[in-house]
């Protein structure tokens, strides 16, 4: 049998070499594409994610450079805030000269005796800043919890604030009536931020149900925002005066031209409580009051973050003089 198969091989041997040689080539082949397919899809995917790395950059450079948002309790800026509140809660002028790095003469020490008369303490401070106009400098909203007389509950505030370094470094609180109008321009625009906003709407609505707790905190709260004329209150829902807790200016009357609010207040299109809001300002902020009215209303123009030159209208007890 052996001899027979032999035979068989010596007589097809080209035929089966010939087959062997065709099976060979296919497998080069295949091996062949696989290799090609490999090295072309490695290619892509390297180059697929390159351009996802360098999108992704591209996108967090711009989120970088386009929007700031609001720091919470920056170590430097949140010791200097706690410091000056504090000092103005213990009356301690020489604390207050040394982080204003100014003098305290007897008519700034006779308004910082005048403010907030009723408060005990300033407690649980937080800080909210954003950069200033100036390197190292800062627009800085203060929040904190009032302890009012005779009051259990605590009263949520806002104060706003500007920080900027002196020569050494130092931080330094800069008093409203110090304000460029640099300053002012770029506080007035910081405060139509849409987080800025939503921080003062925050604290606004706190305070709302910190009154419905309490109905001691809301008797005090209503009795500060209802004006001493005999015109209508302001039963607004979202408080004509955000921080009603501070001390109100004059309710008959603001001088005309730069006046400061002294709690924070809604701006409204017209003269009512019940008109559009356009926004709301914290207390120290800057306003060009252009004109009193008989009904408890002034009204007053700023500008916004487009840099536009808004007109409106802000409840006249919550302005006094900046100077």
């Amino acid at each position: 049998m052996l001899d027979t198969i032999r035979e068989w091989i010596s007589d097809n041997l080209r035929y089966i070499l010939l087959g062997l040689a065709i099976i060979l080539l296919i497998i080069i082949a295949f091996f062949a594409v696989r290799l090609v397919t490999h090295i072309g899809t490695g290619g892509s995917t390297k180059k697929t994610v390159e351009q996802e790395t360098d999108a992704q950059t591209e996108a967090d450079t711009d989120a970088v450079i386009t929007v700031e948002t609001l720091v919470q309790n920056q170590t430097d800026v949140l010791t200097v805030a706690t410091s000056y509140w504090n000092a103005i809660g213990d009356l301690d002028f020489d604390t207050l000269e040394t982080l204003c790095g100014k003098t305290f003469d007897e008519d700034a020490q006779a308004t910082v005796e005048a403010m907030d008369v009723a408060v005990e303490s300033y407690n649980d401070i937080m800080t909210y800043s954003k950069s200033g106009v100036t390197d190292g400098s800062y627009v800085v909203y203060v929040y904190m919890e009032l302890k009012l007389t005779g009051i259990e509950t605590e009263a949520p505030t806002l104060r706003q604030m500007y920080l900027q370094p002196d020569s050494d470094g130092t931080l330094l609180v800069v008093q409203s009536e110090d304000y460029t109008t640099e300053i002012t321009s770029y506080i007035q625009e910081r405060q139509t931020d849409s987080d800025v906003q939503a921080l003062i709407q925050d604290v606004s609505e706190t305070l709302d149900e910190r009154c419905e707790a309490d109905e001691d905190l809301k008797a005090y709260i209503e009795s500060r925002t209802t004006t001493t004329s005999s015109s209508d209150s302001d039963d607004d829902s979202d408080s004509d005066s955000d921080d009603d807790s501070s001390d109100s200016g004059d309710s008959s009357e603001a001088a005309l031209g730069t006046m400061v609010t002294t709690t924070g207040v809604n701006i409204r299109s017209e003269a009512s409580a019940d008109s559009e809001k356009l926004g709301s300002l914290v207390a120290g902020s800057q306003v060009e009051v252009t004109e009193n009215l008989d009904d408890g209303w002034s009204k007053i123009t700023y500008v916004d973050s487009s840099g536009s030159t808004v007109e409106g209208y802000v409840m006249t007890q919550y302005l006094t003089s900046a100077g």
